[in-house]
């Protein structure tokens, strides 16, 4: 028994060198198949996390305005606080709060936006500096920013000191603009001071006109959050074209994942099938000498199987921890962030290409083993 494993073993590390060259390309194919596969588990599942934040980065994806218009334009800050503490603290990556008004500026009249500076840059984006520099506090109530249009037509730049009078009470107030911002919507006729100083100087404590958020979940999730928060006071509203966007993505990237992972799997199995009946072909005479001797068909098949075991076995381990730092890569190109490592991408990586190459290697020893031994010890 001893001495079978021994002339076992031997055979296998023989074969392999004998095969040399053979045997590596098979050995990098199937490595090749097992790094992909396991870099591709990888990445597919960090994938929703990863194109989450990239899409929460193009802004707000849930508005929240006032249920009846005609009854009230306004909501309460207190009760928005409210609704806002039934979703999970996790999933709000940013809130802003906003409030309008109109009052004369200078020479002319204009509407005001009070915001929350701090979040501004989160929930909108594409609001981009012409000149001068964003307002980043909160509670910044001396300085202001306009939008370009505004700062055309009023004639105001970067370190002017604006006057802006209350229509309704004259009620006057001094900002002094910090920079000039546009993003190709309304916010480039607006002069937008801190929420606090709109609230105070247009009596309004307390209230908003609307408000917007980023939510950290799909859109069914969000369209359920807003259904169950609405009321008659507040009505939450998904913006679809932004969250229903990430389930698309997400399926049509992991199609492709899959798909580039199959064809890399069926390159590596014709990789495999090519160089192993190139090996088998080789040593046809070989087999036919072992038959000859008394070895069964039984013999051979465990003999070329363990060989090609051995051979998978190794390639795809090393292919599937390689697959790991191939997902750093992938992640830090595409997603500009690590992937974490998954124990089971090993796993399915080494099954997969175990499979994979065991299906590869079927028909060349189906084909050595059913060959006409006779003639082959004849030479023919």
């Amino acid at each position: 028994m001893d001495a079978n494993k021994i002339f076992f073993i031997n055979s296998i590390l023989k074969s392999f060198k004998n095969s040399g060259l053979r045997s590596l390309v098979i050995f990098i194919a199937i490595m090749i198949g097992a790094c992909v596969s396991s870099a591709f588990i990888n990445v597919y599942a960090d994938i929703d996390a990863k194109v989450s934040k990239e899409l929460n980065s193009y802004g707000a994806n849930l508005i929240i305005s006032p249920s009846d218009f005609e009854k009230e334009n306004f909501i309460s800050e207190k009760n928005l606080s409210l609704a806002f503490s039934k979703i999970p603290k996790e999933l709000v990556l940013a809130q802003g709060k906003f409030l309008f008004s109109s009052a004369n500026i200078g020479t002319t009249s204009a509407v005001v936006m009070g915001v929350n500076f701090e979040s501004l840059k989160k929930v909108m984006p594409y609001l981009d500096l012409q000149s001068g520099k964003m307002i980043n506090l909160d509670f910044d109530n001396k300085n202001a920013l306009i939008g370009v249009n505004l700062a055309k037509i009023a004639g105001f730049k970067v370190g002017d000191e604006v006057e802006i009078k209350n229509s309704f009470d004259n009620n006057v107030i001094k900002v002094r603009i910090k920079g000039v911002v546009y993003d190709g919507e309304k916010e480039d006729n607006l002069l937008i001071i801190s929420l606090s100083l709109a609230q105070e100087f247009f009596k309004k404590d307390g209230l908003i006109n609307y408000s917007n958020a980023i939510i950290n979940t799909d859109f069914q999730n969000l369209s359920q959050i807003s259904k169950n928060l609405s009321n008659k006071q507040i009505h939450f509203e998904p913006v679809s074209k932004i969250s229903k966007s990430q389930g698309a993505i997400l399926d049509k990237i992991k199609l492709l994942m899959a798909l580039i992972s199959i064809i890399i799997l069926i390159i590596t199995a014709i990789c495999v099938n090519t160089s192993l009946s190139s090996i088998l072909l080789s040593r046809l005479k070989e087999i036919a000498l072992l038959r000859a001797i008394g070895a069964s068909k039984k013999n051979i098949l465990n003999l070329y199987t363990g060989e090609i075991f051995t051979l998978a076995l190794l390639a795809s381990i090393v292919g599937a921890f390689a697959g790991f730092l191939l997902a750093q890569i992938l992640g830090e190109a595409i997603f500009s962030s690590t992937i974490n490592f998954r124990f089971i991408s090993v796993v399915v990586a080494i099954i997969v290409s175990l499979v994979f190459a065991f299906l590869a290697s079927f028909y060349p020893i189906k084909k050595a083993l059913n060959a006409n031994m006779a003639n082959l010890l004849r030479g023919e």
